[in-house]
């Protein structure tokens, strides 16, 4: 038997632990999104750029609304969770069931209609199954609203380029910010 001296024990177990420090970092899924599937994400990233679309202005995309979004559902928006997956669910298949395509697929003004179809509560029950699909458009309109418009340090705002479209300084300070013309 040979002999072990503290020396080769620290660095052996200093290797141990190391690697089992490392292991969980093996199991993560390769996705950069926190609460949505790569999948959910292009569907979010399609209808928050119908919303704020790039124009001769950057859009939602630009923005980074989708980050914004997905951050606040892995945090404080947690309760919402649900009407994301049952809303982006429905609208895949009511999109599938129409036209044997996902929502993404659809060409700009197809997307269009099909979001006012949402806002208006235009589609029965056999094609939205659940609550009504305005609840979840609304809430999609408010949350691409606060990710593009709000502040950058919530995960949206990419760049300040809301801030920097509408001319306004940043940080906004209360009583001291000057909207330049």
């Amino acid at each position: 038997m040979t002999e072990i001296n503290r020396r080769i024990f620290i660095k052996s177990a200093g290797l141990a632990f190391g690697s089992v420090l490392l292991f969980p970092a093996c199991l993560k899924q390769s996705s950069i999104y926190h609460f949505f599937s790569n999948e959910e994400a292009l569907c979010m990233i399609a209808l928050c750029e119908q919303i704020i679309p790039k124009d001769s202005s950057p859009g939602a995309t630009n923005a980074g609304v989708i980050f914004y979004i997905d951050k606040q559902l892995s945090g404080i928006f947690q309760y919402d969770q649900e009407t994301y997956r049952t809303g982006i669910k429905n609208l895949q298949d009511y999109c599938s069931n129409k036209s044997g395509k996902s929502f993404e697929k659809h060409s700009a003004e197809d997307q269009i209609q099909i979001m006012k179809l949402m806002e208006s509560n235009q589609m029965s029950e056999t094609e939205w199954s659940g609550k009504n699909p305005a609840n979840f458009f609304n809430l999609l309109l408010s949350h691409t609203m606060q990710g593009f418009y709000g502040s950058p340090i919530h995960g949206g705002n990419k760049d300040n380029i809301s801030f920097k479209m509408l001319r306004i300084d940043y940080p906004l300070v209360v009583d001291q910010n000057q909207i330049r013309s």
